[in-house]
């Protein structure tokens, strides 16, 4: 464990598991710099040019870097492992701890608080990763349920049973509001896409949160909590959360049993 605090450490925090690749370094709680863009490529060379830019704007070294820190889904399979691939690889090099965050959880950090957080991100073939979460206003995280795999009505059913005071966040959030917003009429509850992603759902109300531009943001944030907890580890122990198969592994697993 480095001797470095929380309060200094130098953090590099790299997003690829969402829609907007990103990457983030602070001082402590100090924003330095900040790359975001569309994750049309998730390549680890593309990943590489957007820590090279944020090193270039924070104006340090790439050495002076304390904690690194890598979404490790769910989320896009390709993103994911060129994200923790460059991740690993620096801490490797440097000596340096790193942390793995869960993507869904960093989505409730951003869009805290909420007692009942219902986090979302697009799976493909019109299904969500998703987890029912709960995020104070200091950003702790607790786990309603275990992350999942599944279709959009069949949450949303899920969640009307729990009744009021939801609140929908993730990119999988703003491509289903459409559903969100007609489970929640259907229940009897007032529905609320908001701008301020502060906004604490009332309790006969469901609210769709807004998609921030820089998920790494929040990795780094929940990365130096573990870290002031000594829950960093070598980078040899970042390891991806898939929740489902890839779909090179699902015809794999269709060809064997064939």
């Amino acid at each position: 464990m480095s001797s470095v605090t929380s309060e200094d450490v130098l953090t590099l925090a790299v997003d690829t598991a969402t829609e907007r690749r990103s990457v983030a370094l602070l001082r402590g709680e100090r924003v330095l710099s900040v790359v975001a863009r569309e994750a049309f490529d998730g390549g680890s060379a593309n990943v590489l040019g957007d820590i090279e830019s944020a090193i270039e704007q924070a104006s340090v070294a790439l050495e002076d870097v304390g904690l690194f820190a890598a979404a490790v889904g769910p989320g896009s399979f390709t993103g994911l492992r060129a994200g923790i691939a460059t991740a690993k690889a620096l801490a490797m090099t440097l000596g340096k701890p790193a942390v793995g965050v869960q993507t869904l959880h960093a989505i409730a950090h951003a869009a805290r608080p909420a007692e009942r957080l219902v986090a979302l991100i697009p799976a493909g073939r019109g299904e969500v990763f998703a987890q029912i979460l709960g995020v104070g206003a200091g950003g702790v995280i607790v786990e309603r349920e275990k992350p999942s795999h599944v279709r959009p009505a069949r949450l949303i059913e899920r969640v009307a049973g729990l009744g009021g005071a939801v609140k929908w966040a993730g990119g999988g959030a703003h491509k289903f509001e459409g559903l969100i917003r007609d489970g929640a009429v259907a229940s009897g509850f007032e529905f609320k896409s908001v701008k301020d992603e502060r906004y604490v759902a009332g309790a006969g109300e469901w609210v769709v949160a807004p998609v921030g531009d820089a998920l790494a943001l929040s990795v780094a944030a929940i990365a130096r909590m573990k870290f002031s907890r000594g829950e960093s580890e070598s980078a040899e122990g970042l390891r991806a959360i898939y929740v489902r198969p890839s779909d090179a592994e699902l015809n794999e697993q269709c060809h064997a049993r064939g």
